[in-house]
């Protein structure tokens, strides 16, 4: 059997076809270290370290524990229609990109993890066209906290996140740390899923872990034209986010738009709140998770 040793990738014992491109000549062909299964879907855990594009061929998922590490920059990886997923819920991360620029994640299903999608120590980063879901599950399963996320950006900057549509999570994304500053959230699907309950943001803003809540978060993002439903509050912005502008988002939630009204420049604080489309919705619990 071979391995994925020429472009840096580890693969578990299930291989799964993938297609890498590692330069622009080879653009749209397949590299001769490909490896097919027989099975429909494999179970895999890998590691991408190498730059290059990364297509998936088939519907991949892991036991337990992260799916997808990218720690190359130039990476794009195009799920090409495929789904990543976990046979333990509420578990793991779907796609893990640490300490990397110029990143890519696309076109795809992501269902399941604690954090689908978390990006982390990055810079210039896209997320875009992708479907996440979760399963409806109640906080706190993992400790303190969310047990599902949607996608999570931490001490990550000039990043985007875009016309995703993200469902069932307990917190649609999470954007931490003091370094995390001048990214695009835009466009998103943000709803929560069938037990109010369970529901609790769409978009959050705070610090990282081990950071002064009062003082330090993320700042300078631009926050507009996304569709946020069925959460107690819409968006969360701790003391120490500042600077953020939240302009032209859809707000349908159960207890009001914004958590911190205080965060506001209307309320004292330094975030724009810029016509934003608000309204309160009546708390039902949905029959489907």
């Amino acid at each position: 059997m071979k391995l994925f040793k020429s472009v840096g990738i580890a693969l578990s014992f299930f291989a799964l076809m993938l297609a890498s491109v590692v330069s622009a000549a080879a653009q749209g062909q397949l590299d001769s270290n490909v490896i097919e299964s027989s099975r429909d879907a494999a179970s895999l855990s890998l590691t991408i370290s190498t730059p290059g594009v990364y297509k998936l061929k088939r519907d991949i998922w892991v036991r337990s524990g992260d799916a997808i590490t990218v720690t190359a920059d130039d990476v794009t990886i195009d799920l090409d229609g495929h789904t990543v997923s976990t046979r333990t819920a509420h578990t793991g991360r779907g796609v893990f990109i640490n300490g990397a620029t110029g990143v890519k994640v696309v076109n795809g299903r992501i269902s399941g993890f604690a954090a689908n999608v978390m990006v982390m120590n990055s810079v210039n980063v896209k997320i875009e066209n992708l479907q996440i879901t979760g399963g409806s599950f109640q906080p706190g399963l993992n400790g303190d906290g969310p047990s599902e996320i949607g996608v999570v950006l931490v001490n990550t900057r000039a990043s985007v996140v875009k016309a995703n549509t993200i469902s069932s999570v307990n917190l649609g994304i999470f954007v931490r740390g003091n370094e995390s500053t001048g990214n695009r959230i835009v466009d998103n699907t943000i709803v929560g899923g069938s037990v109010p309950a369970n529901n609790l943001l769409g978009i959050c803003y705070n610090p990282a872990p081990g950071e002064d809540a009062a003082t330090q978060g993320p700042r300078g993002d631009l926050i507009y034209n996304n569709h946020i439903a069925r959460f107690g509050f819409a968006i969360a912005i701790s003391a120490g986010s500042v600077n953020n502008i939240f302009r032209g988002n859809n707000l349908a939630s159960f207890n009001g738009s914004f958590r911190e009204a205080n965060a506001l420049t209307a309320g004292g604080g330094t975030n724009l709140s810029v016509a934003n489309q608000e309204t309160q919705i009546p708390v039902t619990t949905l029959a489907r998770p």
